[in-house]
């Protein structure tokens, strides 16, 4: 997690702690509905046979999961207003590049490298979430849930479909540093 002489004067401490703060808000705002909706149903084997089949998509090669190599496609999503708010996003970066002008998150081909793996990395956790997601809402639409469904949509496109989307942009940023 967090190095042991992590302090609040080191800019990588800072950015860890923001970074993770990030991602606490938007899991716990995401993943209310579907823990609410999962809790009255009340059926935790059904929620455990749909977190399987989420995970079955592991088997999925990264490569057909991308909608375009063109970074301009993601643009004209909307990528770019997405990138602001999430980890490792614009408004962190601005945080601690005014105490260190010089931080970079790639500063190096080594590091793209090793970001490319992360990238494919968050995609599939959010992959797996977006099916869970998916699967959770169809039930709730099923059981006749309908603000629940709706809910949970909305957060499976705030938390999944948002971040796979940028994930995607930036592996297809990556691409084209590579060439």
């Amino acid at each position: 997690m967090f190095s042991a002489n992590c302090n609040y004067t080191n800019s990588f401490c800072i950015l860890q702690y923001m970074n993770q703060a990030v991602n606490f808000f938007w899991t716990i705002l995401c993943f209310a509905p579907v823990v609410g909706f999962w809790v009255a149903a009340n059926s935790i084997t059904l929620c455990c046979i749909l977190i399987g089949l989420s995970v079955v998509s592991l088997v999925l090669p990264a490569r057909h999961l991308q909608l375009s190599n063109n970074p301009q496609f993601y643009e004209g999503l909307g990528v770019k207003q997405i990138r602001k708010v999430v980890q490792n996003g614009e408004f962190i970066n601005k945080f601690i590049r005014k105490n260190n002008p010089h931080y970079k998150i790639i500063k190096s081909k080594t590091n793209a490298v090793k970001y490319m793996q992360t990238v494919v990395m968050y995609e599939r956790y959010h992959l797996i979430c977006f099916l869970f997601f998916l699967f959770t809402a169809v039930y709730a639409i099923i059981a006749a849930q309908y603000a629940f469904a709706l809910i949970i949509i909305i957060a499976n496109t705030i938390y999944n479909i948002c971040p796979i989307l940028l994930q995607q942009y930036n592996r297809a940023r990556l691409a084209r540093l590579k060439r």
